[in-house]
């Protein structure tokens, strides 16, 4: 029984599995050319995951919903034409790939869904403003139009945010919880503490546990006008981490068949009666 590996061991009363790998989804795998974007139309799958999104040509132009893999590198020009560059003008941990979110806020159901195949425990993933969102909630600009507040208003002081809702699922669509994360918030009672993510940012969801088969992103701010939010529901995503954790049957079985393998090792293994006794 000593060579029965301890994390497998502990699998048994619930604690993490040996064997389980922790899975890494960067996109650098597209090849993209820098400062370019596809249109992945009806979505694509990276890492065994199934990112959606909706493309629509409308002969000059183009609508979209949904993800796309961006290695866009402009972090200064506000605007919609400047919709896939992140923030800081690359991807996370130094990669040049990552995934830019668009909510319509007109769909009939979610924009930003991702699915997996079987039930995962995601560890979580890194956040940031695309350019477009993040100069527009931050100067008040979205290119010339003048629909989006700057945020704090004239007096810096209005508690203005822009916000991320995470979703999990299971595989019966029921759901397992919701976590948030702030692309900028100014409700602090110190207007020195208010801010505009413009870097890279972690967002753990590991509170999701184990049975995660979908999740859900949805864009909201309190910058709301007649026809929705005046926000550019836009966020940008990068180095998803999940891994696959292995069911309790499962582990049950691999710790039995390696106590079963060390026990017939153990009694093949010759005593010493047994070598004096062929020497003989």
């Amino acid at each position: 029984m000593k060579l029965m590996c301890a994390a497998a061991l502990a699998a048994v009363v619930g604690a993490v599995p040996c064997g389980a790998a922790v899975i890494t989804v960067d996109f650098e795998s597209f090849g993209l050319p820098i400062d370019s974007a596809l249109p992945y139309t009806g979505g694509f799958t990276a890492g065994g995951i199934v990112f959606q999104n909706s493309w629509t040509s409308w002969g000059t132009f183009t609508s979209w919903n949904g993800f796309a893999v961006s290695t866009w590198t402009d972090p200064t020009t506000p605007g919609y034409l400047n919709q896939f560059s992140s923030f800081s003008g690359n991807g996370a941990e130094g990669t040049t790939h990552y995934l830019v979110g668009f909510d319509d806020g007109f769909s009939l159901g979610p924009d930003l869904v991702m699915l997996f195949p079987t039930d995962v425990q995601v560890h979580g993933l890194y956040l940031n403003n695309t350019t477009y969102a993040g100069l527009a909630v931050r100067d008040g600009d979205d290119g010339g139009m003048g629909l989006v507040k700057k945020f704090g208003g004239p007096t810096g002081t209005d508690p203005d945010w822009f916000v991320v809702y995470v979703a999990a699922y299971d595989a019966a669509s029921s759901l397992i919880g919701t976590n948030t994360f702030y692309l900028a918030d100014y409700r602090f009672a110190d207007s020195a503490h208010d801010y505009v993510i413009s870097a890279w940012t972690w967002m753990d969801l590991t509170s999701f546990g184990p049975t995660v088969r979908r999740l859900e992103f949805t864009l909201d701010s309190s910058d709301v006008g007649l026809w929705g939010i005046n926000t550019p529901t836009y966020v940008a995503m990068d180095q998803l981490k999940y891994e696959v954790i292995p069911e309790p049957a499962t582990v049950i079985l691999l710790v039995t068949g390696i106590a079963a393998a060390a026990l017939g090792r153990r009694r093949r293994e010759p005593t010493g009666d047994d070598e004096h006794r062929s020497s003989q």
